[in-house]
């Protein structure tokens, strides 16, 4: 998701990053000016710095076994159907119980992560596996389908999805 944030401002590796950056910056000049010696401010900071990172691996380690068993407790399922399909008017986006219509004129663009195609619609996201596709070929025709029916300006922000039809 954060490949979305960032599409829509920051995302959560900008935020982090000016969160450390003020951090440090705070923290060596305050520690600095309070004890006098700049090894002395530095020290501290550091240890925070590698505290912070230790701490956001833990987090994202926890955090899947956690939403699977908080999933269970609600009687649903990690993994679930997840069909899309194209249609002249609109992408429509089945997941399991809940579908999402979205016309091809709310289309904002189309890009590619490393697993993933993400359609963005206004400021929420369809996020399709590249996984489903059996070939290259059958993805490059999906992409290709997809960009015939998006509007001009969501394709000219869709640079993935022209390069792979270039290819």
């Amino acid at each position: 998701m954060a490949y979305i944030k960032a599409r829509r401002g920051l995302s959560p590796r900008q935020t982090m990053l000016i969160l450390v950056i003020w951090m440090c910056a705070l923290g060596v000049s305050v520690g600095a000016w309070t004890s006098g010696s700049w090894l002395v401010a530095v020290l501290p900071v550091e240890f925070a710095i590698v505290g912070l990172m230790v701490g956001g691996l833990i987090v994202r380690l926890a955090s899947a076994p956690l939403m699977r068993r908080a999933l269970t407790e609600r009687g649903q399922t990690y993994e679930q159907q997840l069909t899309l399909r194209l249609t002249p008017e609109a992408i429509v986006y089945d997941l399991a119980d809940l579908t999402t219509i979205a016309r091809w004129s709310c289309v904002t663009d189309l890009y590619l992560t490393r697993k993933y195609w993400v359609f963005l619609v206004q400021s929420s996201a369809m996020v399709l596996p590249r996984r489903f596709f059996a070939t290259r070929e059958h993805e490059r025709n999906f992409i290709a389908q997809a960009m015939s029916l998006m509007p001009s300006a969501a394709q000219d922000r869709s640079p993935d999805a022209a390069k792979v039809l270039k290819t």
